[in-house]
């Protein structure tokens, strides 16, 4: 749509968007556009006729994106990001002008929420080398570097060789398919907990998991869809 088209070089917005592919488009630059026009909200009584031009075109991206394209998104994001343009329709249809403005604001800041989590989820995609997420972990959880090689099972060395930027050692088999589950852990994790907090949810007992630790479970293929469940469950909640 017009709202949006400068930012892509092919034709679905949304879909791109939420493929976070950084050589079609760059989701924040769409959270950007949102928060200007949220801004432009603010200063008016009512709802400009460019904003809701705006928000229409982004509700059209959603209702035709193709099916294959939402496997590809976090099912987190995708039902906030649903949900928020729902809102933000409704708003727009609403008979009474001062509420609809306010609500629509309400729901353009989850629209960007939405947005910011999709750009900030680049550094988990799989074509990502597993020596780029070690770093970006390391940045994110900020724990003591000990901590986080235990967390792996390996050796505080290994781990600091991973880190390294002089040094070509990188995670490889199974210590790399770990550390992707661990960045696909924090990326919703750090959402709601502090570095310090992400660490000891991966390490502590949970109920939902029999009393096992998720760390316990990194090895596990098949626990790797309720790990991200219960990771995706603390994320605190859109604006409201």
């Amino acid at each position: 749509m017009a709202a949006i088209a400068p930012l892509i070089s092919k034709p679905s917005t949304l879909e791109e968007g939420l493929r976070v592919d950084p050589d079609v488009v760059d989701p924040g630059a769409i959270e950007h556009q949102i928060a200007e026009h949220n801004l432009r909200l603010a200063a008016a009584e009512e709802i400009p006729e460019d904003v809701r031009l705006f928000v229409e075109g982004l509700a059209d991206d959603l209702a035709t994106l193709p099916v294959d394209a939402t496997l590809r998104i976090d099912p987190y994001l995708l039902v906030a990001l649903q949900q928020s343009m729902l809102g933000s329709l409704r708003a727009l249809d609403s008979p009474d002008h001062s509420g609809a403005r306010r609500e629509l604001r309400i729901r353009l800041e989850q629209l960007r929420q939405v947005y910011r989590d999709l750009a900030d989820a680049k550094p988990i995609y799989e074509d990502r080398p597993a020596k780029a997420l070690v770093k970006w972990i390391g940045e994110v959880v900020d724990v003591p570097q000990a901590r986080l090689a235990a967390l792996f099972g390996v050796s505080p060395r290994t781990f600091q060789r991973w880190l390294s930027e002089s040094d070509e050692s990188a995670p490889i088999g199974d210590d790399a398919r770990r550390v992707r589950l661990v960045a696909n852990l924090v990326a919703h994790l750090r959402h709601a907990l502090t570095g310090q907090g992400v660490l000891d949810w991966l390490q502590r007992p949970h109920p939902q998991l029999g009393g096992r630790a998720p760390s316990e479970l990194l090895d596990e293929p098949e626990a790797l869809s309720q790990l991200t469940r219960l990771a995706a469950s603390t994320r605190s909640t859109l604006a409201a």
